[in-house]
């Protein structure tokens, strides 16, 4: 009697082909989701606050994020801060903070793009937001850095009463994000001792700094109080202009108010031992 081998073994090659088939097609779109990326700028993106600002993030390679689980999150999970699922924006989880102020950038989703619009920053805004991307086989994310920043108002200098044999300058300027630096300069450019720093935030989060100095008789020339932002490379200057004459230091105050404005001048006058 001879089995039917024939039949047999065209029957169990199917199978094997078509298992072998799954196989295939298994490994290819796990070697595909291993090679998805989320790719940020690479570098910080920087605004001022009260503008509004785009966060890009990307797949790579390109891919329709369509049908994909997008979330952007700060420094933990439970942040969040824009969620979108299959089409569409989830807010039950978003933070209050950013509540009305966030949108994912339809235009580019189906190309991979997963940016994120932010309006009205605030100096809360700065910091860490993490790009993430998941699907039913793969979890991704990247990291994109965000720093807000405010230049604050020309420094008020007003007097003090005498102190150490000489008068006390106060420096303020208020409206700055992050915190700047106070520094006073005499008439050589050279930096001078100065009391302890103080400064607070407003209610925006914005920073008021404030310096004094001791002005004595052995300071000629002009006296500037600067403040200045090391994030922006900005900084604001005024000045008091001094002049003594028979024990009698004059006093000309001047701040610049525009670039297209000439500067403006106070002029007072008041005694100072040893000028």
């Amino acid at each position: 009697m001879e089995l039917p081998w024939g039949c047999g073994c065209t029957s169990l090659t199917n199978h094997a082909r078509d298992l072998l088939t799954s196989l295939i097609t298994l490994l290819l779109l796990r070697l595909g989701s291993a090679q998805l990326r989320v790719v940020g700028p690479g570098h910080p993106v920087t605004a001022t606050v009260g503008q509004d600002v785009v966060l890009s993030c990307h797949l790579s390679p390109q891919r329709d994020a369509r049908t994909l689980e997008v979330r952007w999150i700060r420094d933990q999970i439970s942040e969040t801060v824009h969620h979108y699922r299959n089409g569409e924006d989830l807010y039950g989880e978003q933070m209050g903070a950013y509540a009305g102020r966030t949108e994912l950038v339809r235009d580019g989703l189906s190309a991979g793009s997963l940016d994120l619009r932010i309006t009205g920053l605030r100096p809360s805004d700065d910091g860490l937001y993490i790009c993430t991307v998941e699907d039913a086989h793969a979890y991704k994310e990247a990291i994109v850095e965000l720093e807000v920043s405010a230049t604050g108002a020309d420094p008020h200098l007003s007097l003090g009463g005498y102190e150490a044999g000489g008068v006390r300058v106060l420096c303020r300027s208020a409206g700055w994000y992050p915190l700047p630096q106070l520094l006073w300069r005499d008439a050589r450019g050279q930096h001078l001792p100065s009391d302890p720093q103080t400064h607070s935030q407003d209610q925006e989060g914005l920073f008021e700094i404030e310096g004094a100095v001791i002005m004595t008789g052995s300071v000629e020339g002009p006296l500037s109080c600067v403040v200045r932002s090391s994030r922006l490379q900005q900084e604001r200057e005024s000045s008091l202009h001094i002049a003594g004459t028979n024990g009698t230091a004059r006093v000309r105050c001047s701040w610049p108010l525009h670039l297209s404005q000439p500067r403006r001048s106070l002029g007072l006058a008041f005694l100072i031992p040893g000028m």
